[in-house]
């Protein structure tokens, strides 16, 4: 079910909140702030390429396509990252079937937590003018789940390669 990718993960609160609001198109992109009347960015700030929306955030931007093939990687997920034609319940809904059940909670976690951490660099661009690292959102992607695991999430181990 894809309620299921959401809220039955070791995800914390924000973020399920964050994934949430996203799935309904009720987030600040340029395109929302567009349809507003309310000023914008004529592009995404992470890539430069198209107008940003959700979709284009979560999985159509090259930044963020690039953030899913290094994380996979790092994670040795046989599945591939999403294309930028999928969303991310149908993509999920496959890559499932590909990854061992007792890796699914985890995975889905994971899952959520990459849109999340390129949610924050493009409001980091934004706000404070930073300029897009693809490096920086890997490494904070790579060290939030051990501290997801200190806080009870343990079943999200079994996926992180050992260091």
């Amino acid at each position: 079910m894809p309620w299921q990718l959401t809220w039955k993960t070791w995800a914390p609160h924000n973020i399920k909140l964050f994934h949430w609001l996203a799935h309904l198109d009720r987030c600040w992109t340029a395109e929302r702030l567009q349809r507003r009347g309310l000023p914008h960015h004529a592009r995404c700030l992470l890539c430069d390429q198209d107008m940003e929306t959700m979709q284009h955030l979560m999985i159509g931007c090259g930044f963020s396509r690039q953030v899913w093939f290094d994380i996979l990687a790092w994670l040795r997920a046989t599945c591939r990252p999403p294309d930028h034609d999928d969303t991310l319940i149908p993509w999920w809904s496959q890559a499932k079937q590909a990854t061992p059940k007792a890796m699914r909670r985890g995975r889905a976690s994971m899952s959520l937590l990459i849109p999340w951490m390129v949610w924050k660099q493009r409001n980091d661009c934004v706000f404070n003018v930073a300029a897009p690292s693809i490096n920086d959102v890997t490494a904070k992607i790579q060290d939030e789940p051990n501290l997801w695991a200190r806080a009870g999430a343990l079943g999200l181990r079994a996926i992180l390669p050992s260091t």
